[in-house]
């Protein structure tokens, strides 16, 4: 291979770089002779180690979901208070972290990766981390807050305007008047203390890369059908704003007319946890509480008057409790986010206000039960949309357990049969020449095929494994099919196999013909062009994260002139084995230097191959090979990176594709 490429580099030196050819002793123009390259794999991907690390997660413990993307996947909202998924873009690789908030292993991704970006849609963990390679491994470690003050932050006086303006009861106890920390936490039996699952729970519903399920979201105050204690203990917020807390209580039929004649009791003076994910380092100096503190709600049977008589940790049985979000109202406020607000998120029907006092007439609160037998664990999970509308409903995040545990009654349940994540991710397009073994145009375009794949999965590992394949408009003139080979653990599970039509997002179940690991999706794609081929292989017990499967697409014709009985013609790409039904007579012919005894198969002297696989690669990246116009028109004129890339062995120019 180097003997090769030193053999070219020195053809280069005589041969004028922007022509690309020399003259003859008729002084006529002639195409300067292709590199030597056998040997070249024209490989776009590579194993590579992944080791992601969610140092700080505000003291708790827990298993992460994430994506890896070769962009930016989230934008800054106007505000500058959250982030947003941008739309449009996916994930070259999904996982969960362990329950230590780590992940390591090795994966397939682009070879053009240098960086990447690690997302999460947990709201309590770091949303966005930039991975960067060193020595081989993509590395990303979230910000370690610096829990530090200055000193306009360590000054006193401050407090909260529920209280001074809204006329918020103090009753449970003192906070100091810098943070407004509480000296009233409950450490007792309701405290919940199973984070792990409390997290993985909440995540269900409040994710923050996608709207709150409109089950969830509720203007239904938790009724308590019997007698009982409550206590609510803080899961953590991913918010800008430093809000207070509080509950209020009534009887069945009586619901308040206004948040100012509810009489509500103060929980949280300052809902601020330090983890806000824009700025971790800013939002850890203005903490008010920490992610798992619990309070002991109290119920006072004559508040209505004032009085503090006959308080009693038991509610009665036939009320209701509500609880309410004053967004920003601690007055020792992030910088930059400072400012008094009006907004209000109420657990009763018409009781939230906007930023101008105006009700709401949609709820902005979220409520569901979630039990775990195995676990011992049954609990209401709430939550609240703050000032900023992401619709995520993920921006304060509470558990309330009761005693006895099924008091509180008539609110959604989250079914515990543990489905498992789903994740769409990239993988890339093919792109196949269909004259092999002949020379052909090397415009490689003849046929497109993109490569997703979906997996659902737990911390356990992976259920189902989907591959989609959505096949291009092109110029060919031959009526070339499309078939995939079967690798790994999908190969022996039971396949489902379905497809979508142009225009359509619905999948309808089809019958593809196998042949043992090979499925023949079509044998013409020019009849089916944008149609969607999705193979499903469904595991009985979870594999592991790390046996992932792969498919083997290829294209392949019957009717090829000249082939031998009970053959077919078939194009992989480069050092990729054909099917047992391959025409072996057809290697080392026309153009094709294949030495099947040697486990060389579909490859060339030259810069062009027959097919490649352009890993990460999107419809954007590649629609120079789409269009029209340029039929006909080799791959390398089309991007100016793609010879540096060959000549280099893979080793410059990796993102060719991504350049035009």
């Amino acid at each position: 291979m180097k003997k090769h490429l030193l053999r070219y580099a020195l053809l280069c030196l005589i041969v004028p770089a922007t022509a690309g050819c020399v003259k003859d002793a008729a002084d006529r123009i002639v195409p300067a002779p292709e590199p030597d390259l056998i040997g070249f794999d024209y490989a776009t991907s590579s194993p590579t180690r992944l080791s992601v690390g969610y140092r700080d997660m505000g003291g708790v413990r827990t298993n992460v979901y994430f994506e890896l993307y070769d962009v930016n996947p989230v934008e800054v909202a106007a505000d500058g208070s959250c982030y947003r998924l941008k739309e449009g873009i996916e994930p070259l690789f999904a996982g969960y972290t362990d329950e230590n908030g780590w992940f390591d292993g090795v994966v397939r991704l682009p070879a053009y990766l240098e960086k990447a970006y690690i997302y999460t849609p947990a709201f309590y963990a770091q949303t966005l981390m930039e991975a960067t390679l060193d020595g081989g491994t993509l590395i990303a470690r979230d910000e370690v807050s610096e829990i530090t003050a200055d000193a306009a932050t360590r000054a006193n006086g401050y407090y909260s305007e529920a209280v001074l303006k809204d006329g918020w009861k103090t009753w449970l106890g003192t906070y100091d008047d810098t943070y407004g920390r509480i000296d009233y936490a409950y450490e007792g039996p309701l405290r919940n203390e199973n984070y792990q699952l409390l997290y993985k729970a909440s995540t269900e519903v409040f994710n923050t890369s996608r709207p709150c399920p409109q089950e969830y979201r509720s203007s239904k105050d938790l009724y308590l059908n019997e007698s009982a204690e409550v206590a609510v203990t803080m899961l953590g917020s991913n918010t800008c704003w430093n809000c207070s807390m509080g509950y209020y209580y009534y009887r069945e039929g009586e619901q308040p007319a206004s948040l100012a004649q509810a009489n509500v009791i103060m929980l949280f003076p300052n809902t601020q946890d330090g983890q806000w994910s824009n700025n971790k380092n800013l939002s850890s100096k203005y903490i008010g509480v920490k992610r798992g503190t619990a309070v002991q709600l109290i119920y006072y049977p004559r508040i209505a008057e004032g009085s503090r008589e006959g308080a009693t940790t038991a509610f009665p049985a036939g009320y209701r409790i509500g609880f309410v979000l004053a967004t920003n109202a601690w007055t020792n406020r992030l910088t930059g986010f400072g400012g008094s607000k009006k907004y209000r998120a109420a657990t009763s029907e018409g009781l939230s206000v906007n930023d101008q006092g105006v009700p709401y007439q949609k709820p902005r609160t979220a409520v569901y039960r979630y039990t775990n037998e195995k676990q011992g664990i049954n609990t209401v999970l709430f939550s609240f949309e703050d000032y900023t509308t992401d619709q995520n409903f993920s921006d304060v995040v509470f558990t309330m357990n009761s005693n006895p545990v099924d008091a509180v009654v008539d609110v959604p349940v989250v079914d515990d049969n543990d489905k498992g994540k789903t994740s769409h991710t990239l993988k890339g397009i093919y792109a196949f020449e269909d004259l092999w073994p002949s020379r052909g145009d090397y415009d490689m375009n003849d046929v497109m095929v993109r490569l997703d794949y979906e997996k659902r999965f737990t911390v356990k590992g992976i259920l189902e494994e989907s591959f989609l394949l959505k096949t291009f408009r092109n110029q060919a003139a031959n009526d070339n099919g499309l078939a995939l080979t079967l690798t790994g653990k999908a190969a022996g599970a039971k396949i489902t196999c379905s497809t979508c039509a142009p225009g359509s997002d619905e999948f309808v179940a089809a019958d593809f013909a196998r042949e043992g690991d090979v499925l023949l999706l079509t044998d013409n794609v020019k009849t089916s062009t944008g149609t969607i081929y999705k193979i499903t292989a469904k595991y009985d017990t979870p594999i592991a994260t790390d046996s992932g499967s792969e498919v083997r697409p290829f294209i392949y014709r019957t009717d090829r002139a000249g082939l031998q009985p009970g053959t077919r013609w078939e194009v992989h790409i480069p050092y990729e084995a054909p099917t047992e039904r391959i025409d072996w007579s057809l290697f080392g012919t026309g153009d094709d230097r294949s030495v099947p005894t040697e486990g060389r198969y579909y490859v060339r002297e030259n810069k062009y191959p027959f097919a490649f696989f352009l890993a990460g690669a999107t419809d954007s990246d590649l629609s120079p090979l789409l269009d029209p116009a340029n039929e006909k028109t080799p791959v390398d004129e089309l991007f100016p990176a793609y010879s540096e890339w060959v000549l280099s062995g893979g080793s410059s120019q990796a993102d060719w594709y991504k350049k035009k």
